[in-house]
C-alpha cells in the first residue's frame, strides 16, 4: 500500500502543496500566488489571512490533481510545513493575526541594527546567540514595533514564522521547530531560549510570546475540523513541526549532515553547512541543526533570484507575455556569448552581505550593450554574491562540490554560470521540489515511515545533474566584481 506524504512550502511569492510517495517521487503539486505588499519603502509585508487561504487553495488543488493522477482518492498520511525564514508573523492572545506579517525582505529595522552595531549589542549577540542581528530578524522587528507601534507590541500573543503560521492555521496550536527557534533568542551553546538574549535586545517582556520548541520531525498537532473544511484534508491527520525552507531544501536535496555545502538560489542567497559543534563568525549565522548536538552555519543576503525576478519584471515583459519566455531570452544570451563580460551587476536591491545598506548597481554599461548583456550580468552577479558567502564558509576549499537548488538552478545556463563563478563542481538534484520534499520527510519521520534523517535521505534521493567549472572563464570578472563591491560600499558610506 502506497504511503502518501504532503509537504507545504511557502516562499515569498508562491505557496506550494506537494504530495509525494515515500520514495520522494511527486504525485501532484498545487500552488497559489501570495502577493507581497510593498506600498512603503523598506516595508515588504503579507496579509496573513490571504496567505492562509492561498495555502488552503494549493492543498485543494494538490488533492484534486493527485486523485486524477492515481485514479483514486489520495489522502496524505501526514503533513508538514516549510516556509521562508526570518521575518515575523504575529498573532494576538486570541490567535488572530496581529496586522500584516513582515517578510524576510523587510528592512524597516535597518537603523535599529545600525544602532546595535555602533553600541556593541551586535557583537554581544554574536557571542551569545551565534549571529548578529539583521533587519528582518525577529529581534530587530520586535524592537521596531516596541519603539514605533507600542500598542501592537503590547498585544502580541505569539511570535511565529511563516511556516509556524501555516501550521497554526492547520492545527490551532502555536509552536516552532528546533532550527527556527534559534533565529534570535537562543543561546548558541545550550541551543535553548535565553533570557539573557531577550534582555540584550530589551525585549524581556516578550518571553511569554516565544512559542514552544519541537523537533522538526515531531507531531506538532492534528488537522482541525475548520482546517479540514477549508483544505479538503481529513480531520485528525498528523502535522509535523517542519523546517525553515532553506533547511528543508538542504534536506530535500539529500544534505542532512556535515561534508556537503548546500547553496539555495532562492529569494535570498543561502549558503549553508551542517556542523557538529557551534562555530561563530561575524559573516555567518550559527543556528540549531536538525537535532540537539548539530548546528548549521549559514551565510546569507537577500540578493539572489529575487533580483532576477525584478530584472525580468522591469525589462522582459515582452518575453514574459509569450508562450516560451525563456526560449526568447536564451536566444539573446546566446547572441552575446562570445562578447566579453564587461558589465558588472551588484544584486543588492533588497540588501547586501555588507553591514551598511549598500544599493544595487549596474557598472560598466555602454551604448552597445543590450538586454542579453545585462541579463548575463545579473546571472553572474547573483552567482558572485553566492561565492562571496561560500568563500567565507569554506575559505580552505575543503568542499569542492556544492549542492545547488532554487529557481535559478533549473536553468542549465545559469547553473553553469554558478559552476564557473564558484570555480567548484555544481550538483543539481533532479527533483524540483526540494523544499516541499524536506517538509514531507519531516512528516514521514513523524509517523515512522523513515527511521532517521539518513534513512529518509537515502530513500528519497534523486539523481543529480553535474556541472564542471571552467576555472578561467569568469576569474577576471570575479576580481572586478569584488573591487566594484568594495568601491560602491565605500562610496555609499561617504554619501
Amino acid at each position: 500500500m502506497t504511503t502518501y506524504l504532503m509537504g507545504l512550502d511557502s516562499g515569498l511569492t508562491v505557496t506550494k502543496a506537494v504530495i509525494f510517495r515515500e520514495d520522494g517521487s511527486v504525485v501532484a503539486t498545487g500552488k497559489c500566488g501570495v502577493p507581497q505588499i510593498k506600498d512603503r519603502p523598506h516595508f515588504v509585508e503579507r496579509d496573513m489571512e490571504a496567505h492562509w487561504h492561498a495555502v488552503a487553495q494549493a492543498i485543494r488543488e494538490a488533492l484534486t490533481l493527485a486523485a486524477e493522477a492515481e485514479g483514486q482518492r489520495v489522502m496524505p498520511s501526514a503533513v508538514s510545513v516549510s516556509g521562508h525564514g526570518d521575518g515575523v508573523y504575529l498573532i494576538d492572545r486570541e490567535g488572530q493575526p496581529l496586522g500584516l506579517a513582515a517578510t524576510s525582505l523587510d528592512s524597516r529595522a535597518q537603523k535599529i541594527v545600525e544602532e546595535w552595531d555602533a553600541d556593541g549589542t551586535s557583537d554581544k549577540a554574536l557571542s551569545l546567540t551565534g549571529q548578529r542581528p539583521f533587519p528582518a530578524a525577529p529581534s530587530s522587528l520586535l524592537a521596531y514595533w516596541k519603539r514605533n507601534e507600542p500598542e501592537r507590541y503590547a498585544a502580541i500573543g505569539s511570535i511565529l514564522s511563516c511556516k509556524d503560521w501555516m501550521r497554526f492555521a492547520l492545527t490551532g496550536k502555536a509552536a516552532t521547530d528546533f532550527t527556527e527557534s534559534s533565529v534570535s533568542f537562543v543561546d548558541v551553546k545550550t541551543q535553548k531560549y535565553s533570557d539573557e538574549a531577550l534582555a540584550l535586545y530589551d525585549l524581556t517582556e516578550m518571553r511569554h510570546a516565544l512559542p514552544e520548541v519541537l523537533l522538526p520531525n515531531e507531531v506538532a498537532g492534528y488537522v482541525t475540523v475548520e482546517a479540514a473544511a477549508l483544505t479538503g484534508l481529513d480531520e485528525g491527520i498528523p502535522v509535523a513541526t517542519g523546517l525553515h525552507d532553506v533547511i528543508a531544501c538542504a534536506v530535500g536535496a539529500g544534505v542532512t549532515g556535515s561534508g556537503t555545502l548546500a547553496v539555495i538560489a532562492g529569494t535570498y542567497s543561502i549558503n549553508e553547512q551542517f556542523r557538529d559543534k557551534p562555530e561563530t563568525h561575524p559573516d555567518w549565522l550559527c543556528r540549531n541543526g536538525l537535532y540537539p548536538g548539530q548546528w548549521y552555519n549559514m551565510s546569507i543576503s537577500p540578493a539572489s533570484s529575487a533580483t532576477l525576478d525584478w530584472f525580468l519584471g522591469q525589462t522582459a515583459k515582452d518575453a514574459l507575455a509569450t508562450d516560451d519566455p525563456f526560449g526568447l531570452l536564451q536566444a539573446e544570451l546566446d547572441a552575446v556569448a562570445v562578447d566579453p563580460s564587461e558589465v558588472i551587476y551588484l544584486p543588492y536591491l533588497y540588501g547586501s552581505p555588507h553591514r551598511n545598506d549598500v544599493p544595487g548597481s549596474f557598472i560598466g554599461m555602454r551604448g552597445w550593450h543590450n538586454r542579453g548583456h545585462l541579463l548575463r550580468a545579473v546571472g553572474e552577479g547573483i552567482a558572485f554574491n553566492h561565492r562571496h558567502h561560500v568563500d567565507i564558509l569554506d575559505p580552505e576549499r575543503t568542499t569542492e562540490h556544492l549542492r545547488l537548488t532554487g529557481g535559478s538552478s533549473r536553468n542549465p545556463y545559469f547553473a553553469q554560470i554558478f559552476a564557473d563563478a564558484m570555480n567548484r563542481k555544481i550538483e543539481v538534484p533532479e527533483t524540483m521540489e526540494t523544499g516541499a520534499l524536506g517538509a514531507a520527510i519531516c512528516a514521514g519521520l513523524a509517523i515512522g515511515t523513515y527511521s532517521d534523517w539518513a534513512d529518509a535521505a537515502a530513500r528519497t534521493s534523486s539523481t543529480t545533474l553535474t556541472y564542471e567549472p571552467d576555472a578561467q572563464r569568469l576569474s577576471a570578472q570575479w576580481a572586478r566584481y569584488q573591487e566594484a563591491a568594495r568601491t560602491i560600499a565605500a562610496l555609499h558610506e561617504r554619501i
